[in-house]
């Protein structure tokens, strides 16, 4: 990832905030080439990033506690605070994974309490999936609170593997029954929970959603439904919100990191154990762990700043690249405006109303459909829309999506898009990122520079499983390729200055960038981010 935006931290803190095939249309006398390309070199941030992956200022206590019900049924639960920090400071729940216990994430919780964020790690029955466990999590919170008052009422909650999909199933019912407001939901490799719907469980509630998840994890490796949908941690990111063009806050900015590597365990203090595998976890535990401190404290305690790694996807200075495998973000914005979700399941119609045109050649597919359908490598559970392009004679590739009359992007900074390879696609080369450029044009014709993808961001080759897992695969191990997307952002301010922002008619994806002249490629969520 080539992190190339300039801004300052001020300005960070500014600007914050069916299957069918249509046919397509076509613009015959568009020639696209040899326009001047956008020069980013100098496009860099000079922000100073916080420190998320070395150890906080603060000292931290420890306790094991436990309680007993009417019923007689103990609970039990390990509480960090920090010592030495601020008078008042903001709660984590922590929900263990199957298999799992509460005390096995002592790594976590020392390094949340040495930031200044309090944490109790909880054990539960997770074997259920029904109300009682929100009232297990009520039951703790709400014996933590008071004997700790000095805790913040911001809470976030954090889950691993059967955890991660409790903490989604009960974001809702936990702020009813505890009355504390939940900012946060971290899913860390999750598993689906009976009769869950993350759309509704998350939509009101919380302000920031982060998944991460592995495409080699030999637990939660994204079994195949019978749709052929794919179920793992891109179920909840990708159903996590509605689709639309609106500043009302109904949904939640969510992130995800997607790891090329890593295992079930690299979540949990088993991490730190020398296992027979081809690197040790410390290092990936400590990104993990880096990750979800800076989403505690982006959305607890609102430091802008820490929005640097998830919507700038910037990474720590000194994260660790001995061995930790590469991994790619997602992020999408809660106020945005859309110009294409691909929701309405059209290749021709844009969501904005306006039409989607592809070149009169060079475009040899354009289809809009169910990601899972379109390729069934896709672990998207979102309509999309599938490009393939060759190279032509005259003229670049394109496909642009225009609007219906001239729009006003003046007060929008930056440009958003996701993008992914197709799997086993002849116009792809194995194990090379994919590329294309994108420019606008204005209302009185005048085209922006173009700006190369990989200049911002990157198309990620197809990753594979190694097939290894802990039980017998439901899935063939060929089926378990994901064709992940990752989302790009491009500052408006790098298309030049000669365009209108005010009166913005076209937005171009074009397909010439020398050695890319051929490719296939799935796109979602061409938008437009303050």
């Amino acid at each position: 990832m080539k992190n190339k935006i300039k801004f300052n931290l001020a300005g960070v803190v500014t600007m914050l905030y069916f299957f069918l095939f249509y046919s397509c249309s076509y613009d015959e006398d568009m020639v696209l080439e040899n326009e001047n390309l956008v020069e980013n070199k100098g496009l860099i941030f000079d922000a100073p990033l916080p420190p998320i992956i070395s150890d906080g200022p603060y000292n931290y206590k420890a306790k094991k506690y436990s309680f007993f019900t009417q019923n007689q049924e103990e609970h039990k639960g390990k509480y960090y605070m920090p010592v030495g920090g601020p008078s008042n400071y903001p709660f984590a729940l922590i929900m263990h994974g199957n298999g799992f216990v509460y005390d096995e994430y002592d790594v976590l919780q020392r390094h949340l309490a040495k930031h200044g964020i309090a944490s109790a790690s909880i054990q539960w029955d997770s074997g259920k999936h029904d109300l009682s466990v929100n009232t297990e999590m009520t039951k703790h919170i709400n014996l933590l609170f008071n004997q700790y008052p000095q805790l913040t009422n911001s809470i976030a909650l954090i889950g691993h593997s059967m955890g991660g999909g409790a903490v989604v199933r009960f974001a809702d019912d936990l702020e009813t029954t505890t009355g504390k407001n939940v900012k946060s939901v971290i899913s860390l490799a999750p598993a689906l929970q009976h009769d869950m719907n993350v759309k509704h469980n998350l939509i009101n509630t919380i302000k920031g959603l982060l998944v991460i998840y592995s495409g080699n994890d030999e637990d939660r490796y994204g079994a195949k439904s019978f749709d052929g949908r794919e179920q793992s941690g891109f179920k909840f990111y990708d159903e996590c919100s509605t689709e639309g063009s609106t500043f009302s806050n109904l949904f939640p900015a969510k992130d995800m990191i997607f790891f090329k590597d890593g295992r079930h365990t690299m979540y949990t203090d088993r991490s730190q154990q020398s296992l027979n595998y081809q690197y040790s976890g410390v290092n990936q535990n400590k990104v993990i762990n880096a990750y979800i401190l800076a989403h505690l404290k982006l959305y607890l305690e609102n430091h802008q700043q820490y929005d640097q790694f998830f919507k700038y996807q910037r990474r720590p200075s000194n994260m660790p690249v001995d061995d930790v495998s590469k991994f790619y973000q997602q992020h999408t914005d809660a106020k945005k405006s859309v110009l294409a979700n691909f929701e309405n399941n059209s290749a021709t119609q844009n969501y904005q109303g306006g039409a989607i045109v592809k070149s009169s050649s060079g475009i040899n597919t354009m289809k809009v459909g169910n990601s899972w359908k379109l390729r069934p490598y896709s672990p998207h559970h979102t309509k999309a829309m599938r490009i393939t392009w060759t190279e032509r004679n005259v003229g670049s590739s394109f496909v642009k999506f225009k609007y219906p009359s001239s729009y006003n992007l003046s007060s929008y900074s930056f440009l958003s898009i996701r993008a992914s390879q197709i799997y086993k696609n002849i116009y792809n080369i194995t194990d090379k990122e994919q590329d294309f450029y994108i420019r606008l044009k204005d209302k009185q014709g005048t085209y922006s520079k173009k700006v190369k993808l990989s200049d911002f961001g990157v198309i990620p080759y197809p990753i594979k499983h190694s097939g290894s897992t802990i039980f017998p695969l439901q899935t063939p191990v060929s089926k378990l390729t994901k064709s992940a997307m990752a989302s790009t952002l491009i500052p408006l301010s790098a298309f030049g200055n000669a365009i209108n922002l005010s009166n913005i008619k076209e937005v171009f994806l074009v397909f010439d960038v020398p050695g890319h002249e051929t490719g296939a490629i799935m796109i979602d969520n061409l938008e437009f981010y303050k």
